[in-house]
């Protein structure tokens, strides 16, 4: 089961582009958020349970790429997706850079949101041609974080863990979508 939602997205230095989220479930289903954070841990069992949920969705021709962490590298959204790859012969593209900065949960209990500018997504080399870019990531929430990533690659879909729905900007997030 995959969860999907589109957004339209436009700022004032990217031209319009929709943006595509999934995810297998409800972020607050089957503990999901539990996983969900034992992932942003580095636990290995989470990472293992998240990529059994993921990988029948991932075709063979994806270009992977690992959504980064608020150091602006991927970490274990790097080793999701070198699993997925294992699995599905598809492509790590570990090419998404971000610029180092408060985690989003900081920023959350501070009441303050991310921008583009702040998250400072930008592609370290091109993704090779000829793949579907799929941005692989543990949550979806507001899908700020998600849009920016799209935007700085240029186009593909986001596909999630798990979908925090009970966000109030993202309630649409929980319409039924066969495939990525």
């Amino acid at each position: 089961m995959i969860w999907q939602n589109s957004k339209q997205c436009t700022t004032q230095s990217f031209k319009a582009m929709e943006t595509r989220y999934f995810a297998t479930g409800n972020y607050r289903a089957d503990r999901r958020n539990e996983t969900a954070h034992a992932m942003k841990n580095g636990e290995k069992w989470a990472i293992h349970k998240a990529a059994a949920a993921m990988v029948q969705y991932i075709p063979s021709n994806a270009a992977l790429v690992p959504m980064p962490s608020h150091t602006g590298a991927a970490t274990y959204t790097l080793e999701l997706c070198r699993m997925l790859a294992k699995a599905t012969a598809a492509e790590v593209c570990d090419y998404l850079k971000g610029t180092p900065r408060e985690t989003l949960y900081s920023l959350k209990k501070q009441g303050r949101k991310p921008t583009p500018k702040k998250l400072g997504f930008y592609l370290s080399q091109p993704i090779p041609s000829g793949k579907r870019v799929i941005i692989i990531d543990n949550v979806v929430a507001t899908g700020t974080t998600a849009a920016a990533a799209v935007r700085a690659i240029g186009g593909g879909v986001v596909f999630a863990y798990a979908a925090a729905t009970n966000s109030q900007t993202r309630k649409d997030l929980v319409r039924l979508y066969p495939t990525i």
